[in-house]
């Protein structure tokens, strides 16, 4: 039995170390639209998503955090993201052409910001399993440099969804 473990061992480790394409940190960094949705309609208030990561050939570690550029208006009733934060594990598809999909799940914490044009004003944060896909396309003449689309949902609950489009750039060291 302990053969076959150490097997399973030298597969699982050559399967990481393998002579890949690529192992490194990068910085991602795209201007964002978190749509807001409710029973009654959604809101799109506009973030700022900057991402830091690790790849291992297919599979990086990401830490984004979103950041406000504006608000957003339903009705009377403002709504503003003051800050979104996740951590996310993506998986690359497909990573000998230049257009990479990615399979993308993790863990975000968004807060919001809801009022009135007179208070009571709301906030409240939520969090939990993050889950979505992204689009990568290299450049032929700068193959560190990526153009990138992710549709990622950030929280999904009985009566409120959160999801972030995002299209913007990615460049590894």
């Amino acid at each position: 039995m302990p053969a076959i473990s150490r097997l399973g061992q030298l597969l699982l480790l050559s399967a990481f170390f393998s002579s890949g394409l690529y192992a490194g940190p990068y910085i991602g960094l795209a201007p964002a639209i978190i749509q807001i949705k409710t029973d009654t309609g959604k809101t799109r208030p506009v973030m700022v998503d900057m991402r830091l990561g690790y790849a291992l050939d297919a599979h990086r570690l990401e830490l984004a955090a979103m950041v406000p550029v504006s608000d957003d208006d339903l009705n009377g009733l403002v709504t503003e993201v003051p800050s979104s934060t996740s951590v996310f594990y993506r998986y690359t598809t497909n990573l000998r052409s230049t257009l990479n999909i990615d399979f993308i799940l993790g863990y975000s914490q968004t807060e919001i910001d809801a009022a009135y044009i007179q208070p009571p004003n709301f906030n409240e944060t939520f969090s939990g399993v993050s889950f979505g896909i992204g689009f990568e396309e290299a450049l032929k003449s700068l193959p560190q440099l990526k153009f990138k689309f992710d549709y990622i949902k950030l929280y999904r609950g009985d009566q409120l969804d959160i999801d972030v489009f995002s299209l913007g750039v990615r460049y590894e060291f």
